[in-house]
């Protein structure tokens, strides 16, 4: 049986400084904002434009 490219399980990549890689912080932000209220989801909205910003 093969893998599903697409699993959710994967490990998140974290840089030499600590933080999460851009890559993989986009994503966790987008998947939480489908399942958090509107108000967190307009949180982490701000939160994703202020972490594409610094990189």
């Amino acid at each position: 049986m093969q893998k599903n490219p697409n699993h959710n399980s994967r490990s998140l990549k974290w840089e030499s400084n600590g933080e999460l890689a851009q890559k993989d912080l986009s994503e966790l932000i987008e998947r939480l904002k489908n399942v958090e209220s509107e108000d967190t989801s307009s949180e982490l909205t701000r939160l994703g434009t202020k972490s594409n910003k610094i990189n």
